[in-house]
């Protein structure tokens, strides 16, 4: 490449140090050339010039400061003394590789970044495997999550609340000798009866009113029924203990079948602290704070239903115009054997009332009953007669 000599504007080589023609030195202006490079040329000049065997700046130096001739027609010493002190520093280029100018140096970037290594081809399909195994593993811990939730549902819904809510719910139990069980909340009909229950049935009961108790029951074949009874015929755990311990024989409950007398007969013994014959533990799971001893226990002991005369008698003596009728009976006191009658009317509502209690003979049965006005008393007389 050939430069122009700044006082006789001859053009030379941009390797001399000084001007043929003239002997103008050519070192300052290669150094201004050079200036007027950018920063980012002046950075990769001496990589390519090393890559491409041309001088470095240090070479150049080392050329400049030789001695020379400044005659014309002689030639230029420094040339080869340049090419013999770059001979033993950098490797011999090619002649007819093409020379690159300093000015044509391509801008460096900066050597500070480094490209991500990629991992080698045979760990590719390792760690996608290893990717695909993740997945997999999550996958079935989230669907193992949703049948555990679904299925935990499905239990406290259908299992564990049912029977907390039985569990939890209070018993009843059944006072008539038999009660229907009915779908709905409707008497007289037979299209929503479900069963028939016995006298001393289990009720589980989750409502209950003045009318209806909505209950569940466990069948004699196991099957739990559901529906509704008559309230009316329920009595809590405590009462029906303390009535079913009244009955001195089988027959006594098959004789007083309604439950507005069973009623009258439970009121009077809770009223006067007495109690029937009951097994120890059974009193106390019952909650009856009774405790029996010789003097509060007491029995109701009959014949068979029908047998007349009999320890009941069922007359209308009080109130004529009652559609009820009266209920006399007579308990006994199984340690001592005393025994007492026992009167009650009832109002329209069936409450019962005693009318009057009195000793009778330690034998026979009731007879005849009559309620007449006493003269000598000025009021009305209960006389029994009795079958010795």
């Amino acid at each position: 490449m050939v430069v122009k000599c700044p006082k006789c504007n001859h053009f030379v080589s941009d390797m001399a140090p000084t001007c043929p023609h003239c002997g103008e030195k050519l070192f300052d202006e290669n150094n201004l050339n050079e200036s007027d490079n950018s920063q980012e040329q002046s950075l990769g000049k001496s990589q390519i010039e090393n890559s491409f065997g041309e001088p470095s700046s240090n070479e150049q130096r080392v050329a400049v400061e030789q001695p020379v001739q400044s005659t014309e027609g002689v030639s230029h010493p420094s040339e080869p003394e340049l090419v013999s002190t770059q001979a033993e520093t950098t490797p011999k280029v090619d002649s007819s590789e093409p020379r690159v100018s300093p000015q044509q140096t391509p801008p460096q970037t900066s050597s500070t970044y480094s490209a991500p290594v990629a991992p080698p081809p045979s760990e590719i399909p390792y760690q996608e495997a290893k990717k695909s195994n993740g997945t997999l593993i999550g996958i079935i811990i989230l669907l193992a999550l949703i049948i555990c939730g679904v299925g935990g549902y499905f239990y406290y819904d259908n299992v564990y609340l049912p029977e907390k809510i039985d569990r939890e719910s209070p018993r009843y139990y059944i006072v008539a000798n038999m009660l229907v069980l009915r779908s709905s909340r409707s008497a007289g009909a037979d299209f929503n009866k479900v069963a028939s229950l016995p006298y001393g049935t289990e009720l589980i009961t989750y409502e209950i009113d003045s009318d209806w108790a909505r209950v569940k029951v466990n069948s004699p074949t196991g099957e739990k029924l559901e529906g509704y009874v008559s309230s009316d015929y329920l009595f809590n755990k405590t009462d029906f203990f303390l009535l079913n311990s009244i009955w001195g024989n089988q027959e006594s409950k098959e004789v007083i079948v309604t439950t507005k007398c069973r009623l009258a007969l439970l009121n009077y013994f809770k009223e006067n602290n007495l109690i029937g014959k009951i097994d120890e533990q059974m009193r106390v799971e019952a909650g009856i704070s009774i405790s029996p001893n010789s003097n509060n226990q007491w029995q109701v002991f009959t014949k068979p239903k029908d047998a007349k005369p009999n320890s009941v008698l069922f007359k209308r003596l009080y109130n004529k115009n009652s559609q009820f009728t009266d209920f006399a009976v007579i308990i006994r006191n199984p340690v001592s054997g005393q025994r007492k009658l026992l009167y009650f009317y009832f109002d329209e509502d069936e409450t019962p009332h005693l009318l009057t209690e009195q000793d009778a003979p330690s034998q026979g049965y009731i007879v005849d009953i009559t309620y007449e006005y006493d003269f000598y008393s000025a009021s009305k007389v209960l006389n029994v007669e009795y079958s010795y």
